[in-house]
């Protein structure tokens, strides 16, 4: 099989039983696993810290070569975060870790016949309406911190070294790196690292405000299940959706931000706003509902509402496939 093929099947091509029954620990995947936690399938996984039910477990699984990034694991990925965002089983959200043996990820293997599919990666995380966080428990290099990037929270290996080399290799940003350095780590540390090309310890000043936790390798992966875990219970996924489509789908002004925080937040008091509130009220732990799904086929009792979330989504992507998609921008 060409390492080019894509042996997965195109998400639309699923029913929405198939995705809520799909067999994550099972399914033939080649450069990741992938685990669901309470999947009575995978009572039996290899997984050394099993996750907590609704969380998603994905490791990437190259160690003999350092997990080095390839155009079969950039199908992996898309489709495992695809599922993610579709499965209703899947709570938080998704965790990304280094498997066992060598780094988290090293620079995009070379000797494979690859081509950059760090940004489809990237995108697909991004787009994926679940918590993503990252446990890197060893070097991330290149595409191994480019596409950590597009995750919502990193923990990471104190004495990673990390670093974005593309000045020493004669190549530019990928994997959206250029978008999303300056925003996390700010303009001036974001030059200084993809000018210079130097690689630092994770625990280095230059990268602090990209980490939620920086701790001893052994912990990084524990820690960000447990972080999961306990997210995965308390947290609204509806809310989850619309506070990360908030912070990166932003309107450029005060004002517009004003009003479209004003309709989302009467639109999520029509759903799981009502238990946060009433078990705020009651001193107990909410129990929420709600998914993903509530967002695109939200129920309500204004006969001439759309059928969908009303006012969601409220931003326009770019057409990435060339072909000319009504209220889409061609790139």
């Amino acid at each position: 099989m060409s390492v080019l093929h894509n042996p997965h099947p195109p998400l639309q091509s699923l029913s929405a039983e198939a995705i809520r029954s799909f067999p994550y620990s099972t399914y033939g995947w080649r450069h990741i696993r992938v685990v669901l936690g309470g999947d009575e399938a995978n009572k039996s996984s290899q997984s050394s810290a099993p996750p907590s039910d609704g969380v998603l477990l994905v490791l990437l699984n190259r160690p003999d070569r350092a997990n080095a990034y390839t155009t079969q694991m950039c199908h992996d990925l898309v489709f495992v975060f695809e599922l993610a965002d579709r499965d209703p089983r899947v709570k938080v959200r998704a965790d990304l870790s280094g498997a066992s043996g060598g780094g988290f990820g090293a620079d995009a293997d070379i000797a494979a016949d690859h081509r950059d599919g760090g940004g489809q990666a990237g995108l697909s995380i991004a787009k994926c309406r679940k918590l993503v966080i990252a446990a890197v428990n060893g070097n991330a290099v290149g595409i191994g911190l480019t596409m950590v990037l597009s995750t919502d929270i990193r923990l990471v290996a104190a004495n990673a070294k990390v670093g974005i080399p593309f000045v020493k290799r004669g190549i530019s940003m990928e994997a959206t790196s250029s978008y999303l350095l300056p925003r996390l780590v700010g303009h001036s540390n974001a030059l200084k690292i993809s000018m210079t090309g130097d690689t630092y310890r994770a625990d280095d000043p230059t990268w602090r405000d990209l980490w939620y936790n920086v701790l001893p390798a052994e912990q990084v992966l524990p820690e960000a299940l447990k972080l999961a875990g306990r997210l995965a219970v308390d947290n609204s996924v509806i809310s989850m959706a619309l506070n990360k489509a908030l912070i990166w789908q932003c309107p450029p002004t005060r004002e517009e931000t004003h009003l479209l925080e004003s309709k989302m937040i009467w639109e999520a008091s029509k759903r799981d706003a009502q238990e946060g509130v009433l078990s705020f009220m009651q001193k107990r732990k909410p129990k929420f509902e709600g998914t993903v799904e509530d967002v695109e086929k939200a129920e309500t009792c204004v006969p001439d509402w759309s059928s969908a979330f009303n006012g969601y989504p409220w931003w326009t992507e770019a057409d990435l496939t060339g072909k000319k998609t009504r209220g889409l921008a061609k790139l």
